[in-house]
Formats: C-alpha cells, sequence, structure tokens
C-alpha cells in the first residue's frame, strides 16, 4: 500500500511544474495578444500609450514563472535517469536559455526591432554556451568513466600530478585522499590527462 501512494506523488512532482510552464506560456501569449490589439477596446483605450511597458512587464513576470517551473520540470525528468549532479546541471543550462530568451524577446518589444533581439539572443546563447562548457564537458567526461571504469575506489593513482587514494567518483570530479588533503580533480582533467595507477607494493 506505501509503494503505491509514493508512485503518484512522484508523477505529480514531474508533472506540476511542466503543467506551470504550459499554463504560464498560454497565459502570456493570450495576454500579449490581447495588448497588441487593445486598441480596439475603448474601455482599455488609456492603456494604449504604456503598451510597451504593459507587454514587457508581463514577460518578465509570466517569464520567470515560465522558466523558473520548467527548470524545476527538467531537473525531475533528467533526475529520474541519472544523478543530482547531472540534474543540476541540465537545470543551470535551461534556466540560462530561458532567461536569454526572456531577455531578447524584452529587447524586441522595447526597440521594435527584431534584428536587435537576434543579435542579443545570439549573445544571450553564447553566454549560456561558455558558462556550461566547463559544466557539460565535466559531465560527460563522468559518464564516460562510468561506462569505462578506468579507476576505482580504493586504488592509488596520480592524475595531473597529484597522487591519493580514490576515495570516491562522481561525474563532476574524482576524488583523492592523501595524507593531509582531499583533492578534487575535474573529471574532464582525468580523462585527458596521464593516469597513473599505482601497484599495491608503492
Amino acid at each position: 500500500m506505501t509503494e503505491n501512494k509514493s508512485q503518484p506523488a512522484a508523477n505529480v512532482s514531474v508533472a506540476s511544474p511542466l503543467v506551470m510552464t504550459i499554463v504560464s506560456v498560454v497565459v502570456l501569449i493570450a495576454l500579449y495578444a490581447f495588448i497588441g490589439r487593445i486598441e480596439e477596446f475603448t474601455h482599455a483605450s488609456f492603456l494604449v500609450p504604456y503598451k510597451e511597458y504593459i507587454s514587457v512587464g508581463l514577460v518578465v513576470i509570466l517569464g520567470h514563472v515560465a522558466v523558473q517551473a520548467g527548470t524545476k520540470w527538467v531537473f525531475a525528468i533528467v533526475r529520474r535517469r541519472s544523478s543530482s549532479d547531472v540534474a543540476g546541471s541540465m537545470r543551470i543550462i535551461a534556466r540560462l536559455v530561458g532567461y536569454g530568451l526572456i531577455f531578447s524577446f524584452m529587447v524586441s518589444v522595447l526597440t521594435d526591432n527584431a534584428a536587435a533581439a537576434l543579435t542579443m539572443g545570439s549573445f544571450a546563447g553564447l553566454v549560456a554556451g561558455f558558462a556550461s562548457q566547463t559544466v557539460m564537458g565535466n559531465t560527460v567526461a563522468g559518464i564516460f568513466m562510468a561506462i569505462s571504469r578506468p579507476i576505482g575506489i580504493g586504488e592509488r593513482v596520480t592524475i595531473g600530478g597529484k597522487t591519493g587514494t580514490v576515495t570516491d567518483i562522481t561525474l563532476m570530479h574524482v576524488i583523492l585522499d592523501t595524507d593531509d588533503q582531499r583533492i578534487l580533480i575535474p573529471s574532464s582533467t582525468t580523462v585527458t590527462t596521464v593516469l597513473i595507477k599505482h601497484k599495491a607494493s608503492e
């Protein structure tokens, strides 16, 4: 009975952020369409001079809600298939892309210039790409090590000039213990540098 009750809760934790994201986007599109035709409604004509500012406000508020809910959904989906490290990395990337789209849309509304919005969107995409490059590099390297298993916990190794005993292997880091230090070596460094595995007698 306990297992049957826990499963719907897990489904809700994934479905709820997705529903919130869809609802936020639909409401944003509907309100934006209304603001675009606000001149046709005589009872709302006093809002015409503030049309651009209202549009920006809607994009910021509902866009923020959509991004937050969407990134929670991404985290929940990835977490079901992978570790918290990978899920957290994907959430950061999704958040950067989402806010980049919001920013480019704001530029389009305020400047009435699609070319400027595309330029700012491209710039935001580049920033997100550079920001996530290291994270994704380590994540991919961690997945590769999980499959190939070049080292194991308890082995004494030298990686990038650092020697110690492997105490943990995560997607982001290989953790070495020495006599007086705990060293975290990025996974990407582990797979791209010379790896020395010491014999037990050493």
